[in-house]
């Protein structure tokens, strides 16, 4: 039988989740009923009581109390609640986790599914799914997000639905039976965006070719958090290329958000590195941000600008200081005739002066990292055959 963690506050949620719970049964698993509530005493009995949960945080349930600020005392609530379910699920006890709540019921619910490995299902039921906001709490965790509509406040004709159809969601997945996979193929992250696919394109089948299983990344929005994710899980053996870059956006006020760590977690773990300063002449911001600039309209919510020197030459200059404590080997490949599909001779973007921030930049680290030009555009053949030698011959000195 599988069982499904419900996290929720049931000093505010205990009918919600006493319904839930008989949905849950009636499809033949089980529901542990895990209460993070801090104020109101529990509606209904949880197996798991608020007190553990602050437990596990390394607090107490009254000392949360005496937080001032809400969100710091469901922030406990919903770390202690990680603690619980990664315990849980190591010891086989559950097999997925359902979330109900609002604002402080999905800061709860999140928190308890983003301690557990990239698999497991996760669902939470949120009267805040669409609130972009809450973008950062499902962070790089596979959380399915389901919209309650109205408020998860009471049982009526629509919330029952609602409820019965995550319960139906999360027991489904729980019991969806996933073969492992025994591969002896090493896996090759890539990270690209769409001005140069065409590069990804041919060398994700000559990784193929090389009997590598390439997987691939958008280098846009949260993209990239998720392979600094998934490379730190150990998903990642083979090595990482990255064709395009988002350290611009972070810089320049973009719409990609690197994590602190960016370009870290291989160099970490030793894997073979190969860095392109891809669609480094593109910020990819909102419409009407940045003036004064090169644009290209990407569609009606982004507009490419063109970067300057000095934004390249700190982009080479702080991705150079990360690269360079790598323990494994790290060749930058550069293409001198242009970054991305819009920069070359002619195109909106085409700015070698601003290119060469860049590479003046990362040139200081010679040094410690590899860095190779090559005189032709990122899309052209030559380049992509340099970045393959580039990673095969880094592949062999691990």
């Amino acid at each position: 039988m599988k069982t499904v963690l419900v996290v929720a506050t049931l000093d505010t949620k205990g009918t919600e989740v006493a319904f839930c719970r008989e949905q849950i049964e009636a499809l033949g698993a089980k529901a542990l009923l895990l209460d993070g509530g801090v104020l109101g005493e529990p509606t209904i009995r949880p197996d798991i009581t608020r007190e553990e949960v602050a437990a596990a945080a390394g607090t107490t349930i009254e000392q949360v109390r005496k937080i001032p600020a809400e969100g710091y005392a469901i922030g406990l609530q919903a770390q202690g609640a990680g603690v619980i379910a990664l315990r849980l699920l190591k010891e086989g006890k559950i097999h997925g986790v359902l979330g109900i709540g609002g604002g402080m019921g999905t800061v709860l619910g999140t928190g308890a599914m983003r301690a557990l490995p990239i698999g497991i299902p996760k669902f939470m039921v949120s009267s805040q799914a669409g609130n972009p906001a809450m973008s950062r709490l499902v962070g790089t965790k596979d959380i399915c997000m389901f919209h309650s509509v109205a408020d998860v406040v009471g049982l009526n004709r629509l919330t029952r639905i609602i409820f019965t159809r995550a319960c139906g969601g999360v027991v489904g997945m729980a019991s969806a039976e996933v073969k492992e996979e025994k591969n002896e193929k090493k896996i090759v992250a890539l990270c690209a965006k769409g001005a140069t696919e065409d590069a990804n394109r041919v060398i994700r089948q000559r990784l193929a070719d090389a009997g590598y299983h390439p997987m691939t990344f958008h280098c846009f929005g949260y993209g990239p958090v998720s392979l600094e994710q998934v490379i730190a899980d150990g998903y990642i053996d083979g090595g990482v290329i990255e064709l395009s870059s988002d350290w611009l956006d972070r810089i320049a006020g973009g719409f990609s958000f690197p994590p602190d760590d960016r370009y870290e977690n291989a160099g970490k773990l030793g894997l073979p590195q190969v860095f392109v300063p891809g669609t480094c002449d593109i910020i990819a911001a909102p419409p009407g941000k940045l003036t004064g600039r090169k644009t290209n309209l990407h569609n009606e919510a982004v507009t490419s600008y063109r970067s300057n020197y000095a934004e390249l030459h700190q982009v080479g200059r702080e991705i150079g200081e990360k690269l360079s404590k790598s323990k494994g080997p790290v060749t930058v490949v550069i293409p001198m005739q242009g970054f991305s599909a819009y920069d070359r001779a002619g195109g909106p973007m085409y700015d070698p002066e601003a290119d060469a921030g860049f590479i003046d930049a990362i040139s200081v680290f010679r040094d410690k990292i590899k860095v190779v030009k090559v005189d032709a555009h990122i899309l052209d053949k030559k380049f992509t055959d340099a970045v393959m030698d580039a990673f095969l011959k880094n592949v062999a000195k691990v």
